[in-house]
């Protein structure tokens, strides 16, 4: 039997407190939202396929002279190849019915119906992507995963290229097992040392993981923390943390043990100009008194140059 509202519940407004919409609680698109700050989502044309060109080898001629009139190399010269990745469409679609419409109107609205399922429509896109950079192994319907783009051996197909054969295209990999301290700053920063090369290398200028992970690396710091007297007040942890002037994100799309280190210059969200958050049209249902709106993109996460990439790992628990 269903219980009648009491009387001053029946004749009193609730107190709806509300700020521009709904409270969200279960978003979060922090290192897409990283990736587009440091230039590592990349509006392209589009195409069949996404490819980027390779130079992937030292010119093989290039030798010291015995003498001024040695013979040089007349090999022809190869040094270009491409790795080649497929699009992948992503769609958030939104269904209303009129009926929604009609009682959702301005006078009686506690928000805007319409605008917080778009809202909606374009967080739950942005996570998606989010969650998708970080799914197992095989990725999501073909969108690639860091988790297959950087292996704990260096190995894998990517791109189209085999890494196993192909050495030159293996990605840089470091177990931490159970180190702490100093031990593991200098994992980090070995990792980080054969992803630059050389130290005028390009660096990485993102580390990501998973919130545990984060917080692992900032206990590691804890004989490095300075504590500031500020109006008598004493923080004893940092807000934002950074691996040699690098944002360290933590994401809650996941869970898992690996910390991921490269550069957004050369692992970045390819998405198709035209085809990037596109807000499709609302249009009404042929046969029911409802209607559908799209959010749609095509992208792919790849990358062009996996050698100055890699990932920390543990098989600790």
């Amino acid at each position: 039997m269903a219980v009648p509202f009491s009387q001053l519940v029946a004749s009193t407004f609730e107190d709806v407190v509300n700020q521009k919409g709904a409270a969200d609680q279960w978003s979060d698109s922090s290192f897409l939202k990283t990736l587009e700050k440091l230039g590592g989502v990349k509006r392209v044309p589009g195409g069949s396929t996404l490819q980027v060109t390779l130079d992937y080898i030292a010119n093989a001629g290039v030798d010291f002279m015995a003498t001024d009139v040695t013979p040089t190399s007349t090999a022809k010269t190869s040094i270009l190849t491409a790795a080649s990745y497929p699009y992948v469409p992503l769609v958030s679609p939104m269904n209303w019915t009129l009926f929604d419409e009609a009682i959702n109107s301005d006078t009686n609205q506690k928000v805007d119906l319409l605008q917080a399922i778009v809202d909606n429509g374009l967080t739950s896109h942005d996570q998606a992507v989010e969650n998708g950079m970080f799914a197992a192994t095989g990725g999501t319907d073909g969108f690639n995963t860091l988790i297959d783009l950087y292996t704990h051996t260096g190995v894998g197909v990517v791109g189209t290229i085999d890494s196993g054969v192909e050495l030159w295209w293996k990605n840089k990999f470091k177990d931490y097992g159970t180190d702490t301290g100093a031990t593991l700053l200098a994992d980090y920063t070995a990792l980080y040392n054969a992803c630059k090369k050389g130290s005028l290398g390009r660096a990485p200028n993102v580390v990501v993981g998973a919130a545990r992970e984060q917080a692992i690396f900032e206990a590691a710091l804890v004989n490095l923390q300075r504590f500031v007297d500020v109006g008598n007040k004493m923080s004893v942890s940092a807000e934002t943390l950074a691996f040699k002037n690098i944002p360290f994100i933590f994401t809650s799309g996941y869970s898992g043990r690996d910390v991921f280190m490269f550069n957004t210059q050369d692992t970045q969200l390819f998405v198709v100009s035209s085809a990037w958050r596109k807000q499709r049209e609302a249009v009404e249902y042929t046969n029911a008194a409802m209607m559908n709106k799209k959010i749609f993109s095509v992208l792919q996460l790849a990358t062009r140059n996996r050698s100055r990439g890699g990932v920390l790992f543990t098989a600790a628990p």
